[in-house]
């Protein structure tokens, strides 16, 4: 029988977060620094999660009623960008199974509308980089994950940082559009939801930036570097493993590795579509 991609079902969860875990492991064990999905448990938990959310779709590849790989596509309504990952492939597999599985989720990106779409790469896994190349995929941000503690009150009282409210969030939307061209206000309520979010306002109480969480799924913006320093240093908690921080902002870098900060991993953001340079300086988050 030739390669099936459908739908993954919550019976399939065990077995596509078994591949992934065991993906993962491989790569993260052959260059020496942890892996993204750090337990098998953790790894059927996240697809269990992610098939119960209604912004996720995910598909997988079977051969002769063998799971072996899958991969999901994430929307951001009212965002105009998705975002594809984990995209994971049995170590054992034949080659083939990543092109089905990003074809599948390409064309579902396009049924649903989404012309723009990202993904973050990680450069130790060659074969993946070039898949997404091939795919039509552009290498736009190389990535640092940091890891460490915040430190409130390093910056002085210079900066004012205080939990993000729902009124805050026209001003905040205004702040992503100006630095990437769109807002990404789904996300931003719901980490006023959950008590992570955060902005930075100045004397006249004018917003200057603000942090959808500080951590792996969390994203920030803001007009200047002093600002996402103060937003960093002043996070309730850095949320999951660490944050990422686009690799040319050597100011923000040398600040974080100066306060104690160390870098767990490399990642690159990689786009198909329609791509702004951002124009002030941001964190990205595992979807984009």
């Amino acid at each position: 029988m030739g390669l099936i991609i459908r739908s993954i079902r919550q019976v399939d969860a065990e077995t596509c977060g078994k591949i992934g875990f065991q993906a993962h492991k491989a790569i993260s064990s052959a260059h020496g620094y942890p892996s993204e999905q750090p337990s098998f448990e953790f790894a059927v938990g996240m697809i269990r999660t992610l098939l119960a959310n209604p912004n996720s779709w995910g598909a997988l590849a079977e051969r002769d009623g063998k799971i072996l790989g899958s991969i999901f596509l994430h929307v951001f309504p009212p965002s105009p960008v998705a975002a594809i990952g984990p995209l994971t492939v049995d170590p054992s597999a034949q080659g083939g199974i990543g092109r089905a599985l990003m074809e599948a989720s390409l064309i579902e990106a396009r049924k649903r509308g989404y012309e723009q779409v990202r993904l973050v790469q990680s450069p130790s896994h060659l074969r993946s980089f070039v898949l997404y190349t091939k795919c039509g995929f552009t290498l736009r941000e190389p990535l640092f994950l940091m890891h460490g503690n915040a430190v409130p009150n390093i910056l002085g009282k210079k900066h004012d940082v205080r939990a993000a409210r729902s009124e805050d969030i026209s001003a905040c939307n205004e702040i992503c559009k100006s630095v990437h061209g769109f807002s990404r206000e789904m996300e931003l309520r719901r980490a006023i939801d959950e008590g992570v979010a955060s902005i930075n306002i100045d004397d006249t109480g004018n917003i200057n930036g603000y942090a959808a969480g500080i951590g792996f799924l969390g994203h920030a913006a803001a007009k200047t570097n002093e600002v996402l320093k103060a937003l960093v240093a002043n996070a309730s908690a850095i949320i999951g493993p660490g944050f990422f921080v686009p690799g040319r902002n050597s100011d923000l870098l040398r600040w974080l590795l100066d306060i104690g900060f160390h870098i767990l991993w490399p990642a690159n953001l990689m786009t198909v579509g329609n791509y702004q340079d951002p124009t002030a300086p941001f964190l990205p988050s595992i979807a984009y």
